[in-house]
């Protein structure tokens, strides 16, 4: 290695507390923006140049590549991993106004990258701090680099390295057609599924405004449709406004938790409630007998916090006893959320011996 080289190596020695420090900063600093966005990513990680490698790199480079330790923007890394690819520019945007951008060493590599190239790639930044942002002078003015990609990109990268494949020239033809095939099909899967999140989103909106209307009894009943009508059902919330009432200590009814309730598909399913209208027909049928099996229940307690999912519990319940079904068919229901034949036997019987609350004069 060259003096130079060596010059560098003490000089990062010296100061590699502050860039240990400017890491924790910049990681910190990452996890605010993609709370501020309302977003939820895969994670964010960051890690600074061991002196090993650092070493490794100068020699690589040669004795002419660097003059001085700031010539070096990648000491301290850091990286986003989102899920959808329209997050990487809004985070981008987010970095963009929380750093310093070094704009010459900064680039969009996807917009960079030639339409037949060979690799995926992400959205790299070169940065840094200044004192006039609040930050201490032992952290200031050293670059440092942030990486957004989305997970598929990610696990592209991942895999291109452990390959070591870097670049096309001198890989086989047969393999850059390979990578080139590939890197088309997570391109194309990563638009797939902003697409999907977009159509999800739409058709919760559109769910929730025909169950405000109450124009929904057609709706099937699935993970999304289940989940507004309990959140935005009046019957469904009124219903559940009794049930917190049973729990009323002196202090007030108990408070409801919104969970979800996509659990109860199944079971659903197994008593014919296919659609939102089955189930505000259940609601409206079975509501009085399911208040009696859930007083029963919990008026032996000291709940303050409910689920928003104990009256599908107990719709079902007092739909079962109304039925009639007998209790092998009873521990049939069970197992599909008991996990196993035991508990639900137990379940089963427990349901078995409250049919007398279902009569004229079984409530106490």
């Amino acid at each position: 290695m060259s003096m130079v080289g060596k010059m560098i190596l003490e000089e990062f020695a010296e100061n590699r507390s502050a860039y240990l420090e400017l890491g924790d900063v910049v990681h910190n600093r990452l996890e605010e923006l993609v709370k501020e966005a309302g977003l939820s990513i895969l994670g964010i990680e960051h890690r600074i140049k061991t002196i090993k490698s650092l070493a490794g790199k100068l020699e690589r480079k040669g004795d002419d590549y660097y003059r001085k330790l700031e010539d070096l923007t990648d000491l301290v890394g850091a990286r986003i991993i989102c899920f959808f690819a329209d997050e990487v520019d809004v985070l981008g945007k987010l970095v963009e106004k929380s750093f310093q951008i070094d704009r010459e060493n900064s680039s969009d590599k996807r917009a960079l990258m030639k339409a037949d190239s060979f690799g995926y790639l992400s959205l790299h930044y070169i940065c840094y701090l200044t004192p006039e942002m609040g930050y201490s002078e032992s952290i200031c003015y050293k670059k440092f680099e942030i990486q957004i990609r989305t997970n598929l990109q990610h696990t592209w990268s991942a895999i291109e390295h452990d390959l070591g494949y870097k670049s096309e020239f001198g890989v086989p033809r047969v393999v850059v057609r390979q990578f080139a095939r590939l890197a088309g099909l997570l391109e194309l899967a990563d638009d797939e599924f902003v697409r999907i999140r977009s159509r999800m989103q739409d058709y919760t909106e559109e769910i929730r405004k025909k169950i405000a209307l109450g124009c929904a009894d057609d709706v099937l009943i699935d993970i999304i449709s289940l989940e507004e009508y309990v959140k935005n059902n009046r019957d469904m919330r009124n219903f559940l406004d009794e049930l917190a009432a049973i729990c009323d200590w002196g202090n007030g009814p108990a408070e409801i938790s919104e969970v979800s309730v996509d659990a109860y598909i199944p079971q659903l399913q197994w008593l014919g409630i296919t659609t939102i209208g089955d189930l505000q027909r259940m609601l409206s049928e079975n509501r009085k007998d399911a208040l009696k099996l859930a007083r029963r229940a919990l008026e032996s307690t000291d709940f303050d916090i409910l689920s928003s999912s104990i009256g599908l519990r107990y719709l079902c319940r007092a739909l079962l006893l109304s039925k009639g079904y007998t209790t092998e068919q009873l521990v049939t229901f069970f197992e599909i959320s008991a996990g196993n034949k035991k508990r639900a036997q137990r379940m089963a019987t427990e349901l078995s011996n409250s049919v007398h609350l279902l009569t004229d004069g079984g409530e106490k």
